[in-house]
């Protein structure tokens, strides 16, 4: 394996660029010199390369190590994950690798919660259906059931109107609920009655374009 080099410092030549007076033009450089080895050597800093508290000019460096470039600590594991990338940038700030690995967090989140809206739409089918199947029911047995008494038309269906117009309510709260439920989790909008599983395909929302599928 060819051994891949990150070097870090105040410079905007260096592969992560630190821009603090106290870090060095270039400060150090942090190389993979196996799949399981990788160090740190500092490039000669005015202000120290600091490995769990004790200023070092090489070592073996893992992510667990606290590590600070004068007295600006870095996240190893971000750095790390440049070693990933077929080639390591160059010129890229240690803001903007901050700001990758939000976004990344950000689109986890995303997809996370978009799988959850699968079963906010199945159990509002599931439950509207239930409660038009428990309505009808009920209207055939109190038609049949009343139809064995003497009554007046209109008391008739005055009384079947009811039991319609509770359905039709309890079927009114579970539609609001789920115009709060089923929103993009990227930018909130409802999503209309649209299946979870055509989206899924889609991949993607028509309002905000997020994706909602990890590639």
């Amino acid at each position: 394996m060819s051994n891949k080099t990150i070097q870090i410092g105040r410079s905007n030549d260096n592969n992560l660029v630190i821009k603090h007076e106290k870090v060095s033009s270039r400060h150090c450089a942090i190389r993979q010199v196996s799949q399981t080895e990788i160090v740190i050597e500092d490039l000669d800093s005015s202000n120290g390369t600091f490995l769990n508290g004790r200023r070092v000019k090489q070592s073996l460096i893992q992510t667990t190590d606290d590590l600070k470039l004068a007295d600006q600590t870095i996240n190893l594991l971000l750095v790390f994950s440049l070693f990933a990338e077929s080639q390591i940038p160059v010129s890229l700030t240690y803001e903007q690798l901050l700001k990758r690995q939000d976004d990344i967090l950000k689109q986890e989140k995303i997809v996370a919660e978009f799988a959850k809206l699968k079963d906010v739409y199945e159990n509002y089918q599931k439950t509207k259906k239930k409660a038009i199947r428990g309505n009808t029911l009920k209207n055939t047995g109190l038609r049949a059931g009343l139809s064995l008494i003497p009554i007046v038309g209109n008391a008739l269906g005055t009384l079947t109107t009811g039991v319609t117009g509770n359905v039709q309510e309890k079927i009114m709260e579970l539609t609001e609920q789920f115009k709060k439920d089923y929103i993009c989790p990227a930018c909130f909008k409802f999503l209309g009655d649209e299946p979870w599983e055509n989206m899924e395909k889609r991949g993607t929302c028509l309002y905000c374009k997020c994706k909602w599928i990890k590639d």
